[in-house]
């Protein structure tokens, strides 16, 4: 550890396997990693084969800029992470979230950084798992990254911070609050699960998923209703702000799970998808994706 709080090496796992974010998106979380004091860049690639060898080059060279070190690196790395007892690491909670689990990853988060500090850890990493589908879009991973980062370097006082300016101040919008809503939302109806919120598995129509007796219709329409209320207050924001179109696109996500059966809101989603996609990540992947959202 690093004077009375701090790690030495802090540390961002992005998973890339099914989803290769642009060089201008890989810019922009760079900064947002600079920023939050992180100084490890890990970029894990489970693919078997690419179309398309990912090219590092561009982005290694724009960490090395901002005194971030980068690897890509493989499975087998993500093992020695999980067996280094100087290590510890908590994820995101974006992935299977469709809108994130941000009381869930704030309790992982306090939890890792108090481990960390008993045993005297030397890294902390702050995990980026893709859902499988690589539906959620990065907005929702940006709460994990900034209370991780703000953990990594003021240890339990950062508990205490505001999250929601500081989203706000990455973003250069005032939209922090509607992300943090939107992220609690898998709280309604009393149904907690340790891998994923209720809604992704309604919306993903997982196999031997049975919905949880507390998500009543009553529950979808109330978490509906925020969602279209956090669509229509971000709508003066949708032309000139990629993240307002990120987060726009996550609670229409969370609309469709709670309205499965509406061919408006799916048709919409799946034109909005792949508007994302294009803005944000790289053409692989995405019709794999695609084929995974719901058919009408």
């Amino acid at each position: 550890m690093k004077g009375s709080y701090g790690f030495e090496s802090r540390a961002y796992l992005l998973d890339v396997t099914d989803r290769c974010p642009n060089r201008r998106t890989m810019q922009e979380l760079v900064d947002v990693l600079a920023r939050f004091g992180y100084n490890e860049f890990y970029l894990l690639d489970a693919a078997k084969e690419r179309e398309v060898p990912l090219d590092t080059a561009k982005t290694e060279a724009y960490c090395r800029m901002q005194g971030i070190e980068f690897r890509s690196v493989g499975e087998d790395f993500r093992r020695e992470l999980e067996l280094d007892p100087k290590t510890v690491s908590a994820p995101t909670f974006a992935a299977r979230s469709l809108c994130g689990r941000i009381e869930d990853m704030r309790v992982a988060m306090e939890r890792a950084e108090e481990a960390g500090r008993e045993r005297k850890a030397s890294r902390f990493v702050v995990t980026d798992f893709s859902d499988g589908y690589a539906w959620h879009p990065l907005c929702v991973s940006l709460p994990g990254i900034v209370l991780g980062g703000n953990l990594m370097t003021a240890g339990r006082i950062a508990a205490k911070m505001d999250l929601e300016k500081d989203l706000c101040s990455v973003m250069d919008l005032p939209v922090g609050g509607l992300l943090q809503r939107l992220g609690t939302l898998y709280l309604r109806g009393g149904a907690m699960r340790p891998d994923a919120s209720e809604y992704f598995n309604i919306l993903a129509g997982d196999v031997g998923y049975s919905r949880h007796p507390g998500i009543t219709q009553f529950v979808l329409d109330d978490v509906s209703a925020v969602a279209r209320g956090a669509r229509i207050a971000l709508e003066r924001w949708l032309d000139r702000s990629d993240w307002a179109k990120e987060i726009s696109y996550a609670a229409l996500l969370l609309e469709c799970a709670c309205h499965r059966r509406d061919e408006r809101r799916l048709r919409d989603a799946r034109d909005m998808h792949g508007h994302v996609w294009r803005m944000r990540f790289e053409p692989e992947g995405r019709a794999e994706s695609l084929s995974r959202l719901p058919r009408f």
